[in-house]
């Protein structure tokens, strides 16, 4: 567990799916609830499965122009595994952040990336049984200018990053990045759609 880059899977999800929000703005507002899982490689125990599941409000409509403020969650189960290695290794709390982002297809069929950071809230790690945690955030954005008129479509993109904090005996893993990919990669990704106007 030497490793200061080493994939600890807390998807984020991919986290990752907040962004979806950013689109739309206001309106009638329609709830999403997608379940996603992510595959990374962890220290000593190497793949594991990770899974989560994304909570936003999706406006019916947004206003090309107009701000948008749309608060997303995601809740995440890491696993026993993932649990048993931050055992092993004397950590008793996690915390750190979520880099991913979600895509943005409008109606002219360009598709525009949306990052969205999803801070990890500090998590004791259980005695025993999974890791599990629910981050919380919301997403500012601008629906830009030159955006065509229409339905668009956003999806959770199929990679994130995790910027990992513990408290570990071992030093070189009070911090470290990790990747997480969509495992399988053919989920469904799609959160909704929005009237951009």
């Amino acid at each position: 567990m030497t490793r200061t880059r080493s994939r600890f899977a807390k998807a984020g999800i991919l986290a990752v799916a907040a962004a979806v929000v950013t689109v739309c703005g206001a309106g009638q507002a329609a709830a999403a609830d997608k379940s996603l899982t992510w595959k990374g490689g962890f220290p000593i125990i190497g793949d594991q499965t990770v899974k989560t599941v994304v909570h936003v409000d999706i406006p019916a409509k947004a206003t090309i122009g107009q701000p948008v403020s749309v608060p997303f969650s995601l809740d995440v189960d890491a696993g026993d595994s993932t649990a048993d290695g931050l055992r092993l290794v004397g950590a008793k709390k996690v915390g750190g952040a979520i880099d991913a982002s979600v895509s943005l297809k409008v109606s002219s069929g360009q598709a525009i990336s949306l990052k969205v950071n999803l801070p990890i809230p500090d998590t004791e790690v259980p005695a025993s049984g999974p890791l599990k945690f629910t981050a919380k955030g919301k997403v500012d954005f601008t629906v830009p200018q030159g955006t065509p008129a229409g339905k668009a479509t956003t999806s959770v993109e199929p990679k994130s990053v995790t910027h990992v904090t513990t408290d570990a005996s071992d030093p070189s893993l009070a911090k470290f990045d990790v990747d997480l990919a969509l495992d399988p990669p053919s989920q469904d990704t799609v959160l909704g759609s929005t009237d951009v106007g």
